[in-house]
């Protein structure tokens, strides 16, 4: 097996839309570089690459475009390109946003799509011979589920810190950090680091690339000659936001904000300090495994939408006062105001159809270890089905080759909140989406 290593800067530059949220913000400054950063894999006449690009989310669309576009650049077949995003929610907007009112910048866009072919370009143009090896830690303390059953039965996504009206957690978050570490002849380690939760510690309309960017920069401060590509695990149902912190566990955090999700910088680097702490606590005990071949390929699902008319002069309503900057007329706030117009927009978009969509999962097979690809944010336990289904070797990463909606489970429609309210999917696509990735694993 050869593998290379690339990464080049895609910081935005004033003036751009900064996607994430619901109402509009733009590029006012920098804190901190993005990035996008790509592993390349040869073995034989297989070849297949890895990117991870420092945004919120990118189309299905946009990502088969940059794939045939680094087929063409890098002789190997558009099925072998694996796109994943960081969701950082202080990165530009790329490509058109129209569900959240955002213009896009056709020259950044230009900017980022030739920063992305070039990156795959120059990775390839770095293989070396190389080993493989896996482990995994833990990052305990930064994730938390951030749905919970209230006391009067409802269910609310992000209802506050220390809310007195709350119930019980709904789900448990996955503290687990996978990583694959590739030992070059006469070159850098490679280190690919999974772990699943919202980047979305920071807020605003200055960069960054959130605690993912600090993870990446604190393993490779860390450890000697290595180079480090952060992919985003399963992480639809689970954020930052400690419900019970303690005095201490309050430092970094500004609670006064627009939609009451506390927020901070130096949280972001808490929590890069953890996840990098995972791997670097282990990264001297790992467990060798094959890498003699390459595998590859991609399916096609089908998932009904989430129609629903019986409220369409209601959502109407809701989205017009939104979208004509009018939500303070609303009778919400904070993340209720947020649950409430993403629901309108997802009724009224819906009220002429489609009757479903159709997505495509994406599978990569290095060997003996498998990158399982998710064109959405995918709850924690449907990344836990896909783990405990197609084995141990298995990196489940959301946001891959395409980033359109919420996958939740099938009890999270029953039960309700912002990711079900508001996700285009009827209930019941998580069973075809594990399904089919099983079908899919099953098959490269």
């Amino acid at each position: 097996m050869k593998v290379g290593f690339s990464r080049k800067c895609i910081t935005p530059p004033l003036g751009v839309g900064v996607c994430g949220y619901y109402e509009y913000r733009e590029v006012k400054g920098v804190l901190d570089d993005l990035y996008v950063s790509a592993v390349a894999f040869q073995s034989g006449d297989g070849r297949a690459v890895i990117i991870a690009a420092d945004v919120c989310m990118l189309s299905s669309a946009l990502c088969d475009g940059y794939r045939k576009r680094v087929a063409e650049c890098c002789s190997l077949s558009p099925e072998a390109v694996f796109i994943n995003c960081s969701h950082t929610h202080t990165g530009p907007v790329v490509g058109d946003n129209e569900s959240m009112d955002i213009p896009a910048s056709p020259e950044y866009d230009r900017y980022f799509a030739d920063s992305l072919v070039e990156c795959a370009r120059e990775a390839f143009a770095d293989l070396k011979n190389a080993e493989m090896s896996v482990a995994e830690g833990r990052a305990e303390g930064i994730s938390f589920v951030r749905r919970f059953r209230m006391k009067n039965g409802n269910v609310q996504t992000n209802p506050g810190v220390d809310n007195p009206d709350v119930k019980e957690a709904l789900g448990t978050a996955n503290d687990k950090v996978r990583f694959l570490r590739i030992k070059r002849e006469r070159g850098d380690t490679v280190v690919i680091v999974s772990f699943g939760t919202h980047a979305d510690t920071v807020g605003g309309e200055l960069v960054s690339a959130d605690w993912p960017g600090f993870a990446v920069k604190t393993v490779e401060a860390a450890l000697e000659n290595t180079r480090c590509l952060f992919l985003t695990g399963a992480q639809g149902d689970v954020n930052h936001i400690n419900p019970h912190p303690t005095e201490a566990e309050r430092e970094g955090l500004e609670y006064d904000t627009f939609d009451g999700v506390p927020r901070g910088y130096e949280h972001a680097k808490h929590m890069g300090r953890k996840v990098a702490a995972a791997v670097i606590g282990n990264i001297g005990k790992t467990a060798p495994v094959s890498g003699d071949a390459i595998g590859f390929g991609m399916k096609e699902i089908f998932m009904p939408s989430n129609r629903e008319n019986d409220r369409l002069e209601e959502a109407k309503k809701i989205s017009e006062l939104y979208l004509s900057g009018r939500a303070h007329e609303l009778p919400y706030e904070k993340m209720e105001l947020t649950t409430v117009v993403a629901e309108a927009q997802r009724i009224v978009e819906l009220e002429h159809g489609p009757e479903g969509y159709r997505f495509v999962l994406s599978a990569l097979k290095i060997g003996d270890v498998t990158f399982a690809g998710l064109p959405g944010e995918c709850f924690t336990d449907i990344g836990r089905t896909i783990e405990k289904e197609c084995g141990d070797g298995v990196f489940v990463c959301c946001l891959t080759n395409g980033g359109e909606t919420y996958f939740p489970t099938s009890s999270a429609y029953d039960e309700g909140g912002y990711e079900a309210r508001s996700s285009r999917l009827k209930k019941g696509g998580d069973k075809i989406l594990t399904d089919g990735m099983r079908e899919l694993l099953l098959s490269i």
